[in-house]
Order: C-alpha cells, then structure tokens, then sequence
C-alpha cells in the first residue's frame, strides 16, 4: 500500500506531503481544484504517465513477492529493500526526468512494468480485465478454489505450452538452416581454411613487426657500428696525453673495452639476421589481414574452432531435426489432451462464473451479464496445433452485456463490468485466504455520469474491494465519501495553489452536502448528510 506521497512543484501543488491509509480513499473537490493533477502525480512516479511536478516521492509498504515480482530480475539488488519492507520510488524533473527505486537510478518502461503487476488504474476503456486471456486466468483461478486438480492441471498445462513452444523455435531454426545447409557449410569451410592456410600464431604479428623495424635500421646500424670502432682504434694520442699529464687511464680504458664489447655484440647480432624482405612482408599483410576481421591472433583461433564445430553441427542436422520432430509431436499431444480437459472443466463451471458476475453486476445496476467460451479446435493434428493453442489453451473467452459485446457498450458500463471482475476475483480471495491484498486500485471518476442508483452500487463495491485492495477514487457523487475509510478534500487557498485535507466527521458532513446541494449549503442539506453518514455506520 501507498503510505507517504510527496509532490513539489507540480501544477496545482506548490508543496504537497501525505501519509495514507489502507482501504477506501475517497477524495472530492470542486471542479478545476486539482483532483486528476493529483492521481497524474502518483501515477507519473510509477512511470504510469507523464511528470507533472519538479519531484514526486511515494512509500511504498509492499511484499512484492506476493505479486510475483523478483527484483533481482529487474536489476535491483534486494539490499536496497528496506528492513522493515518499506520501499520509495521517486521521480527527479530537471533537464531530464530521471526515475529511481530506493534512490537506485531506473528506467522508466522498467519501473513501469513492475507497477503494473501491483497498480491497476482504472479510468477509461483501455485496461485489459475484460480481455479473453484476463477473463479465462480469473476464471482458471475461480476453477482452482473450487477443484484443486484444474490449479495443478493449468500449471501443467502451461509448462508444457512453453517447452513446445521452444521445441518449435528450434526447429523452425533448424528447418532454416536445412534449407540454407549447403551454403552454409561451404561458409564454415571458408573460413576453416582461410585461417587454417594462414595458420597464425598468438603474438605473431607483433614479433614481425619488430623484425620489420630491425631490418630496415640494419644497414645504418652497420656503418655507423663500423665507424665507430675505426674512431677506438684510433685512440693512440688519447693514451699518449693521458701519458704526459701523468693521467690514469685504467677507467678511460676499461669504458672502451666495455663500449668496443657492446658495439660488437650488436653487429653481430645484426650481421646473423637472416630475415628475407619479401617474405617477411607478404606474412605480415596475410596477418593484417586476420587482425583486421577477427581483432587478433587469438580471437581468429577462437573462431576457426566455432567454425568447426558449426560445420560438425550441419553435418549432424538430419538427425537433431528427426529428434526435434519426435519432442514436438509428444508435446503436442500432452498439450492437446490437456487443452482439452481444460475445456471441459470451464464448461462445467461456466454458469457459476455467470453467476458470480451478474450477483455483482446487480449491486451494479447493469444487464445481464453472459460469457461465451469458444473452443477453437476439436481434432488433434500436431501440423496446426501451436497455430491456435496459446498460455490458456484453445478456449477464447467473450463477454456480452444485455447481449452486446463489450466493444459496443458504453465507458460507464465498461468500468462498471471491469469492477465486476476484480470483485469476482477479491471475492474468491476472501473466501479462501480472509482478505489478502492484490494491489493498489486508482479509479479516476468511474461513476461520473451514472445515476444516484448506480453511483451507490459503485459505492458498495469498491467498499467491499476495499478488503482486498488499497483504493483511491475520485468522486463528485456522495456515496463513496459516505462508504469511504478515509476522506480528503482537494481545496485551492487564496494564492490559488493546492492543498489536501484529511476531512475529520464535521468536514466529511460540510463536503458530503456540498455534492448533495451544491456551492450554497444550507442547513437541511447539512443534515441530511449527517443523517446519511450516521445510517452508514448503523
């Protein structure tokens, strides 16, 4: 659940800090006050949408493992996880909008991910809870509270539906490479003997190039080696100075001994270095060559033998094909029969899952509610099955209101099918676990537009989804604020900046009669909602 929000320097709110509270969050506020900034503010941190403020920080208190959710796959290290499982996601607009989990730098279409696993926000028909892979998981998991079996089945089900799905990417590529074998092979040979002709040597490169380099300082090295030792044995009036002025000469010549000794070691050197231009330069280039494509020496070895291993692997692709084909055709199969029985277990169920929408959608005020499940496929012939096997099987399920497809009815039905659902699957919850929490819901006006009759079955059922979820909605009928836990009113002060209120019973009896009256309060419309308020606790 949300516990802290705090926003600087948005649009509405100069500065803006709020601790929060489990169950139904109602906030209400006259029109332009800044109540859709406000829910633009926390969904913005999640990367849900677009920055509205220079610095968003929200607190989190959240088991994400009860969402499926390992951080670690997403490149948080679970040392960032506060002690006590609280986490902060933040949001810094500068220059740049940069976004961070527990002041860890992260992307946004990450973070994003991850919030949409535990934040469902409901405002506009663009949601996904009444989308046939959405509508059969609910009802797989209603199926698995009531026979245990269908949970393991689908479990089954869906593990084999990935290996065969893998088996086929295998051998769509292996049936690739079948029909490109040859040139493929004869790629493989290619390089196989272009580096084995080569043959190349770790090093080698260099080491010729330093030959290079002595070879073409070799004939000046000489003369100049040579001149040098004709100047030593030249040295007689050297000796008979030092003579005369009664010098010693025993170090001047012991240094000549020493530079005559190191002048004839290198001329020797140069002298045995049997180096052949030519080929030392054709070598070079063929080595050039290999540096240019592969980087070095090394990395060309590296490759000539992943060349032969590609070339044994084409030589042995019709067996791993004949292999590939047998797995692909059992999986199949186990897929098909399991598939199935998946359907038969949803048929038997289906009127109960009717049922359970439609005792919903009554506190709703909508039409019937009828689902239709679709079996796309009735024979096995392993040729065509993954064409229309997908993770639920072959079922599609569709969702009819008054016998109207749902694509054809209007938002306000829409949401108002879409509570049906999660209250379906809150529902199941309860009566398995006692209330277990699924997330955070944000409800942007979902009873605009209804009547007072529909408005409060709206009411009830976000109070009751209210065990399960932490819910925040905004209102401008009376019926949440009189069924809310928590009531905080959006205000503007005389600066025209925003502020919130946590309303105490007297603020929540003055707001409740302002939707009710509108702007001019008088005091019967006070009372009422004090005698609507009272009834409600009753």
């Amino acid at each position: 659940m949300i516990k802290r929000i705090l926003i600087n320097k948005s649009p509405t709110f100069s500065y803006l800090e709020l601790y929060t509270h489990a169950g139904l969050n109602v906030i209400s506020g006259v029109s332009g006050s800044g109540k859709s900034v406000f829910f633009n503010s926390i969904l913005s941190a999640f990367g849900l949408k677009e920055p509205n403020a220079e610095l968003i920080e929200i607190n989190l208190e959240i088991d994400f493992k009860t969402f499926g959710i390992d951080l670690e796959d997403w490149g948080i290290s679970s040392e960032l996880i506060d002690s006590q499982g609280e986490t902060i996601v933040s949001i810094l607009k500068k220059q740049n909008t940069r976004y961070f989990f527990n002041h860890q730098s992260l992307s946004k279409k990450k973070l994003s991910e991850i919030a949409k696993k535990f934040i469902r926000y409901i405002s506009v028909k663009d949601a996904n809870e009444l989308e046939s892979k959405s509508m059969l998981n609910l009802f797989d998991n209603l199926i698995g509270k009531k026979d245990s079996r269908h949970k393991s089945l689908v479990s089954e089900y869906r593990e084999i539906f990935i290996q065969l799905k893998e088996c086929k990417s295998a051998l769509e590529e292996l049936e690739s490479k079948e029909r490109n074998i040859e040139t493929l092979k004869d790629f493989a040979q290619f390089e196989i003997d272009k580096i084995t002709s080569i043959h190349p040597c770790p090093g080698e490169y260099e080491k010729l190039l330093h030959e290079k380099r002595l070879l073409s300082k070799k004939e000046k090295i000489l003369q100049y080696c040579n001149m040098a030792l004709h100047t030593l044995d030249s040295l007689d009036s050297v000796y008979k100075a030092f003579e005369l002025l009664e010098i010693d000469r025993a170090s001047f010549e012991s240094a000549i001994i020493e530079a005559r000794e190191h002048i004839e070691s290198g001329m020797a050197t140069f002298e045995h270095l049997e180096l052949d231009p030519e080929s030392l330069l054709e070598r070079l280039s063929q080595l050039a060559d290999i540096n240019r494509k592969y980087g070095s020496e090394e990395n060309a070895l590296a490759h000539l033998e992943a060349q032969r291993e590609k070339l044994k692997e084409y030589e042995n692709i019709s067996f791993d094909k004949t292999q590939l084909e047998k797995k692909y055709h059992d999986l199949a199969q186990q897929a098909h029969s399991i598939a199935m029985t998946l359907h038969e277990q949803r048929l038997k169920f289906i009127s109960l899952f009717e049922k359970q929408l439609n005792s919903f959608g009554k506190d709703l005020r909508l039409k019937k509610i009828t689902l239709q499940l679709q079996n796309v496929i009735e024979d096995f012939a392993s040729s065509v099955i993954l064409h229309h096997l997908h993770e639920n099987g072959y079922d599609t399920l569709e969702i009819f209101l008054d016998s109207i497809p749902k694509n054809n009815i209007s938002s306000g039905e829409y949401n108002r099918l879409r509570l049906s659902m999660l209250c379906v699957l809150a529902k199941g919850d309860t009566e398995k676990n006692g209330a277990q929490c699924r997330g955070i819901l944000i409800l942007d006006e979902i009873d605009a537009n209804l009547s007072g009759e529909e408005s409060e079955g709206v009411a009830k059922l976000l109070a009751f989804l209210s065990r399960s979820y932490q819910i925040f909605a905004i209102s401008h009928q009376p019926f949440m604020p009189l069924l809310s836990d928590n009531h905080y009113l959006i205000s503007k002060d005389l600066h025209n900046k925003g502020q919130i209120t946590l309303l105490d019973n007297a603020g929540k009896i003055t707001e409740i009669a302002r939707m009710i009256s509108g702007s001019n309060l008088d005091k019967n419309a006070l009372n009422y909602a004090k005698t609507l308020l009272e009834q409600q606790r009753k």
